[in-house]
């Protein structure tokens, strides 16, 4: 059931900060091989039944991710039906050259703390 990961996250069980996106897709599993049928719809007598379910997820943690869509893939090499989701990311950009010209050697390991403001959360940087 596609409520049950979110009620575990809510109460802090679970991925406690991680996000998901809204579903508005069918259940992702389980499908009957090659089709579009989930399994135990046309049911045989010996066939167990399985309830259809949102098993495959995306979800994201972190600052200035954002999710601009979730959607089911219609793959039919498995029984799963994959998930893509396309984000957009906001980044900094520092002037590396800047940095560079202040230090006297070409490997340097700089804490960020120095060139940064402490609200943006970094703890260092590497430059190669």
């Amino acid at each position: 059931m596609v409520f049950q990961l979110r009620i575990e996250q809510r109460h802090g069980r679970v991925f406690v900060g991680w996000n998901e996106g809204k579903i508005h897709f069918p259940p992702t599993y389980k499908y009957s091989n090659n089709s579009d049928r989930y399994a135990g719809e046309d049911r045989h007598p010996k066939e167990k039944r399985r309830t259809p379910a949102w098993c495959d997820r995306i979800l994201w943690y972190g600052r200035g991710l954002y999710q601009l869509s979730y959607v089911r893939g219609e793959s039919k090499f498995s029984d799963h039906r994959p998930v893509y989701s396309v984000f957009s990311a906001e980044v900094e950009s520092i002037n590396c050259s800047r940095i560079r010209k202040s230090m006297n050697c070409s490997r340097s390991r700089i804490e960020a703390e120095e060139l940064l403001p402490q609200s943006h959360g970094y703890t260092e940087l590497s430059f190669f």
